[in-house]
């Protein structure tokens, strides 16, 4: 996968979204459903249905952007140092805890989550600086990628589910940009970019 390409062709994100058969938008609806749809009654011997599908592709591939920024964190790593690791360490741990969600969400929907890659396309992080420019890029990317399916979401409480994880994902911005010494929310609104 094309790390950088990715997170800089608008196109190449909605690709991506698309690499399950089915749209973003969509499937950010299942995500949300599937965090905390109650409203269907549990039946064991009911298939899933065609809409339970789709929220399976969809919940994937928010599941392998996920997957991909718990892979970046533990490779930058290596070059953070002080209070910076500490800070690289939590976003890691909050991270994974986004990936569990996403991989308990796709089983109650019958589906089976996609695992992590074996390697990632990552540009080369040989500093500090490095690390968090590229954080920041795969934060940006995931805002905006879920903004994309809030307005898509049938149930109010998925697309709360949604809006946190913005939140933590602009959270992390603005540590990430702190730490780099620039203004920690440069915009009145969180939309996510995606890099130059």
């Amino acid at each position: 996968m094309d790390v950088g390409g990715l997170l800089r062709d608008p196109l190449s994100r909605r690709r991506f979204f698309h690499m399950s058969g089915i749209g973003f938008a969509g499937g950010s609806a299942v995500f949300l459903a599937a965090c905390g749809d109650d409203t269907k009654s549990p039946n064991a011997t009911t298939a899933p249905d065609e809409s339970d599908e789709a929220d399976v592709g969809i919940l994937n591939s928010a599941l392998d952007l996920e997957l991909m920024a718990v892979a970046a964190y533990k490779a930058g790593a290596a070059k953070l140092t002080g209070d910076v690791l500490k800070v690289g360490k939590l976003f890691l741990e909050q991270e994974q805890e986004h990936a569990d969600g996403l991989t308990s969400a796709i089983k109650d929907a019958g589906g089976t989550p996609n695992k992590a890659r074996s390697s990632y396309d990552f540009p080369k992080l040989g500093s500090q600086t490095d690390v968090l420019r590229f954080a920041i890029d795969i934060e940006n990317t995931a805002i905006a990628a879920y903004i994309d399916a809030l307005p898509k979401l049938g149930q109010g409480d998925l697309r709360a589910t949604a809006a946190a994880i913005v939140s933590n994902e602009a959270e992390h911005i603005s540590v990430l940009l702190g730490a780099l010494g620039e203004q920690q929310v440069p915009d009145a609104f969180v939309v996510g970019k995606v890099p130059a």
